[in-house]
């Protein structure tokens, strides 16, 4: 039977796993978050129970409560959703925690906890590549609004904390265990080896933070907040035209002869820009107001596009119909950028969010594209950029542009540094989330991409949080949310190439690589073990 201290032990877990993604600066928390889970766990494989998969839920009761509480804000679109997307986390955390429990119950606690912690990291990686991408609950994000503690992702990636935090949460199982046993002597040995894994890396990591200096140039760039609501204004009750002369408003507030770059939010640009004639959009004469009094500055601003196909062309699985059916587009969220040169730059992004911007496994159930939900004002699956694209602006200085979802992902980051990016900009529309933890959240993980690749970062969104990242991760200025604001911040460039940015996720292919070993060891014994019977 599932008992009742197994119950508040697995409900501890979830909550303690879960606070990180509540409050701001609790991200401690994480280095013994699973010890009650642990415990949970103990009593099982000390009991009488043999089901292995019994194990399996007490996991998953933490993992729904970590999934929940620290996600509900998805809630504000679809609490189905939210709901759907947290069950479905928590399984696939669940499953992985059960091979985990299984071999450690069949071959030893180190073997045990050894394939856990390897099975746990694989998960988290592959999060970041499988159809039905979901990366935000990485274990080393929770470290991300303490920012002097993890310098070293820049060697490591965000896998370097998940890693970190494992090993602690296992030694101090060990050490409460030593102390309920009475083994204080191993207890004691335990609270140095604790001392030192958990010590090593905030040390190593505040010699980084204080002796760290900003490389490169500098750069004056302003950030638009407009604050239109999504839900009330921005594609419903306030007119494309308002919607331009607010942001034409913002832009004259804060333009001067010394700013190089102005970035506005997401989408922020009306109406549908199709690529082929983007020159002739309603919103260009703006602009080009704007940059013939400025010609220094470069204009960045986040929009939808369509791309017409041609006839003979092959259609995409994303491609839509037009109204009469005679021909066939795909629409893109993209990142414009203009300046004095003629010719307008454009990206589009490349990491799409499953169930509002694409349907996983649409190539084989292309039925499923209707259910996608309405963000962004268009129905159904986008299309992507194979790849990330780099701008360059006016003044020569090349930047990333990464839209929103796409900052959880520091392969995507440093994808753009390697492809020369001095300056990330991140663009995004987090009005859609209220005013509720996943906004700040989100700012956060801009504070990791900062660190890992050592690039400054901009940040525009809708309705906030706004602000600027220095290559340390500090927060230079941001704005407040649900307000309308547009602030300038000098900022640094850099060409240098990080270890992380150059080398990206080691430790996940790492992982992915011997879980595979370990799998294959497991199904090799299990059928040996068969043929004996």
């Amino acid at each position: 039977m599932f008992k009742k201290p197994v119950f508040l032990l697995s409900l501890a877990s979830g909550i303690l796993l879960s606070l990180p993604w509540l409050f701001p600066n609790l991200g401690w928390s994480l280095f013994f978050a699973f010890v009650p889970l642990l415990l949970a766990e103990d009593r099982f494989i000390r009991s009488d129970v043999r089901p292995n998969t019994f194990l399996f839920y007490p996991a998953f009761i933490a993992f729904l409560v970590w999934n929940v509480l620290s996600t509900w804000w998805i809630g504000y679109v679809s609490i189905t959703g939210m709901l759907l997307l947290a069950g479905f986390n928590a399984l696939i955390m669940s499953l992985v925690w059960l091979a985990g429990s299984v071999v450690r119950r069949q071959y030893g606690a180190l073997p045990g906890f050894f394939s856990l912690v390897i099975f746990w990291i694989c998960f988290e990686f592959l999060q970041y590549h499988w159809a039905i991408q979901w990366p935000w609950l990485t274990l080393g994000n929770g470290l991300a609004n303490s920012v002097k503690m993890i310098q070293w992702y820049e060697f490591t990636g965000v896998l370097g904390g998940s890693l970190w935090i494992l090993f602690s949460n296992i030694l101090i199982f060990y050490f409460i265990k030593y102390l309920f046993e009475k083994s204080f002597l191993n207890a004691f040995k335990l609270a140095g080896y604790i001392l030192i894994l958990v010590s090593v890396p905030v040390l190593f990591s505040i010699q980084l933070y204080s002796g760290y200096t900003e490389k490169g140039t500098s750069m004056n760039v302003a950030v638009l907040q407009p604050d239109i609501d999504p839900y009330t204004e921005k594609f419903s009750g306030m007119s494309q035209d308002l919607q331009i002369r607010k942001l034409v408003s913002l832009t004259e507030s804060v333009v001067s002869d010394s700013i190089n770059l102005i970035i506005a939010p997401e989408t922020a640009f009306p109406p549908m820009w199709e690529d082929s004639i983007l020159s002739g959009n309603i919103s260009m004469p703006s602009v080009s107001e704007i940059i013939g009094k400025f010609p220094n500055v470069s204009f960045l601003v986040g929009a939808m596009t369509k791309r017409k196909f041609n006839s003979g062309e092959t259609v995409s699985e994303t491609a839509r119909l037009s109204t009469d059916r005679s021909y066939s587009f795909d629409i893109f969220n993209s990142v414009l950028l203009f300046d004095r040169i003629e010719k307008i730059q454009i990206g589009h992004k490349s990491i799409l969010v499953s169930g509002v911007e694409k349907m996983p496994f649409q190539k084989y159930f292309s039925f499923l594209d209707q259910f996608a939900l309405n963000l962004g004002g268009t129905n159904g699956s986008l299309a992507s950029a194979a790849a990330p694209t780099t701008l360059t602006l006016v003044n020569g200085v090349k930047i990333g542009p990464v839209i929103c979802f796409e900052s959880a992902f520091g392969g995507h980051s440093a994808d753009l540094v390697k492809s020369g990016a001095q300056l990330l900009v991140v663009i995004t529309n987090d009005g859609w989330w209220r005013d509720s933890p996943g906004i700040w959240q989100h700012f956060g993980y801009s504070r990791i991409r900062a660190i890992e690749t050592r690039r400054s970062i901009a940040c525009s969104a809708n309705t906030g949080l706004s602000g600027f990242v220095n290559q340390r991760g500090d927060v230079i200025k941001k704005s407040g949310v649900n307000s309308s604001e547009a602030f300038c911040s000098e900022i640094s460039l850099s060409d240098e190439i990080t270890f992380y940015a150059e080398n990206g996720d080691i430790i996940g292919r790492i992982s992915f690589l011997l879980s595979g070993l370990i799998a294959i060891y497991l199904l090799v014994k299990m059928w040996m073990w068969k043929g004996k019977r």
